[in-house]
């Protein structure tokens, strides 16, 4: 998918308005099954910090992944980086040829285009309770008349509702709670330079309960002191916090209260993504500080001396030793380069190594439990409270902890289906809504749903990683594009009726065993479920051929090995760890839970 950006944005506009006017545009499915490359010349004009901001909410539009070609912004960033090859050395200029080469042909084809003017975009913020709820700062809450879809219509009374919005509210006229500037998305130190050129010598607004600085790193936190930009935050009555993720994933005490509401620079704003109740809008760093300064949602144009014509911030590097643990000085270290590393022999009768693997998946029969929600993000499916465990058991009360619960007293909520009979021993999942499991990769979320019982999904689509996070756990993600044959599959569903899902046949029947519908399993993910193979199994069948690969690419990418290798082995090369056996019980039994090694 292409995303080209051309012309010059505008005063106050920044990646984070690009990414949220692209979202507003796509949706949060208008990237599925794609990786987005971002181009044009606003894009090229943007840091690198900026266009992390970009890749990094690619998956808020549904995509995998998202990418910027490399240019002479790029190599200007990696440049005395940690483990990057000296500047100007044999290796750095082999690599940098390399990288040069990581572009899209002038005459590639994409299978999505999205053009879009950059002047077309201004200070844009998020109104509702998913990512692609966006307007400019200078509009008004939107109510489900605006939407033609109705999914969409049902989706905007559902955020109004949560929001505590009305339709036709000036988006500047709501008041707030907290601020939040933080996270992998806008923590950096760029961001917090261009939070704090709106704030310095003013005072956050008297009405919020808190406004906080939570650096996206504890190297960003230290180079942020050092240029006195904590001093600024705390003058104007910030917290100044320890690096980490805080308020946007929620997991800590910086949670937003039920009725909360908070300017955030995060990069999700589901129902009770900062806290059960909790009410995020998301923005850029400048907007968020200028909301503090109001507090209200406000556009940073209108801040009293705010720069329009400022020069774009250049992100720097400051490490603390060089970078570089040694030149290239002996024969040896350029025999690695130069020459092929002696390929291992590879044992032809060795029997390929595999792991336990999962239950195969065959028939599966059971209740199912209709939903009706477009949108359900891993956030609804398992909040974040409940992700501090890896074990996959146990979190089957996490389950839409959030609304099968009272968040204020912590009671059964009667009305959702998951509370009511016969859904409490549901062992499958109809979802009538697009888009079920969008929003972050959390392999929580299919282990939830698994350990409730619920080992297979019905929905028109899925978001992409929770659809590969559940091939990956032995669970089944059908996708029922239909809508009439969906709707055949539900009924069933809300007549409380068994159906069975028999995937060597991928037939659906009802519960006299009539066909219901036909579905489409790609032929490898039905191969290892209905073998249980698991990733690793899979893996260590050609673990020959990856010794073989790791040789070259010793050859091939030398600086992927780092340069620190040079001083630490005296002759280069990755360093391979030998996975230690998995431990056994006094009685021979392996023990299959991690934390228990």
């Amino acid at each position: 998918m292409r995303i080209q950006v051309d012309g010059e944005l505008t005063p106050g506009v920044t990646s984070k308005d690009i990414i949220l006017y692209v979202i507003g545009v796509i949706g949060t499915a208008g990237g599925t099954g794609c990786v987005v490359e971002f181009c044009g010349s606003a894009i090229r004009g943007l840091s690198m910090e900026a266009r992390m901001s970009l890749c990094n909410m690619s998956i808020e539009g549904g995509a995998r992944a998202g990418m910027v070609a490399p240019d002479e912004t790029t190599f200007d960033y990696l440049r005395n980086r940690p483990l990057a090859p000296k500047p100007d050395s044999a290796e750095w200029n082999k690599a940098v040829a390399y990288w040069t080469s990581l572009k899209s042909d002038p005459d590639a084809k994409y299978d999505i285009d999205l053009f879009i003017k950059a002047t077309d975009i201004i200070p844009t913020v998020s109104w509702g309770t998913s990512p692609q709820d966006v307007v400019p700062i200078t509009g008004v809450v939107p109510g489900p008349d605006d939407f033609e879809d109705q999914s969409r219509k049902n989706a905007c009374i559902r955020s109004l509702e949560y929001m505590g919005l009305t339709a036709g509210t000036p988006i500047q006229d709501i008041t707030l709670d907290k601020i939040f500037i933080g996270s992998c998305t806008n923590a950096r130190i760029e961001d917090l330079r261009a939070a704090a050129a709106i704030v310095k010598g003013k005072k956050i607004a008297s009405n919020l309960k808190l406004a906080m600085i939570v650096p996206g790193s504890g190297l960003v936190k230290r180079q942020a002191e050092g240029e006195g930009l904590d001093q600024i935050f705390t003058d104007a009555g910030f917290d100044w916090r320890e690096a980490g993720c805080s308020m946007c994933l929620g997991m800590n005490p910086d949670i937003l209260s039920p009725g909360e509401r908070c300017a955030s620079t995060s990069n999700r704003n589901f129902e009770g993504r900062q806290g059960a109740g909790g009410r995020t809008h998301l923005m850029s760093p400048a907007m968020a500080a200028a909301a503090a300064l109001t507090g209200k949602l406000t556009d940073v144009r209108s801040i009293a001396g705010f720069d329009a014509k400022a020069a774009p911030i250049k992100a720097t590097v400051e490490v603390d030793e060089p970078a570089h643990m040694a030149d290239i000085e002996s024969d040896g270290d350029l025999d690695r380069i130069i020459d092929d590393p002696q390929t291992p022999e590879e044992d032809k009768t060795a029997a390929p190594r595999s792991s336990a693997g999962m239950p195969k998946f065959l028939q599966h029969k059971g209740i199912v439990a209709p939903m009706e929600i477009s949108n359900i993000d891993t956030d609804a499916i398992i909040p974040k409270q409940f992700l501090k465990t890896i074990k996959r058991s146990g979190l089957a009360v996490a389950l839409f902890h959030a609304w099968r619960y009272d968040p204020k007293t912590g009671a059964e909520n009667p009305n959702f289906i998951l509370n009511k009979e016969p859904y409490r021993n549901s062992k499958i999942l109809v979802c009538t809504g697009d888009n079920f499991g969008c929003g972050s990769s959390r392999e929580h979320a299919p282990w939830a749903l698994l350990d409730f019982g619920i080992k297979c999904v019905i929905a028109p689509s899925y978001g992409d990683i929770f659809y590969n996070n559940c091939f990956k756990n032995g669970m089944l993600p059908i996708r029922i594009p239909d809508a009439v044959v969906l709707a055949r599959i539900a009924a069933e569903a809300s007549a409380g009726k068994e159906i069975e899902v028999d995937l060597p046949n991928q037939v659906i029947k009802d519960a006299d065993g009539n066909a219901l519908a036909q579905f489409e399993v790609e032929s490898f993910r039905k191969h290892c479920l209905v073998n249980g193979l698991d990733d690793i199994g899979l893996t260590m069948q050609v673990e020959d051929q990856i010794k073989r690969f790791e040789g070259r690419r010793t050859r091939d990418y030398p600086w992927l090995d780092g340069r620190g290798y040079l001083k630490r082995k005296g002759i280069g090369g990755a360093t391979m760890i030998e996975a230690l056996p998995v431990p056994k019980t006094n009685r021979g039994e392996v023990k299959k839970e991690p934390l228990e090694w």
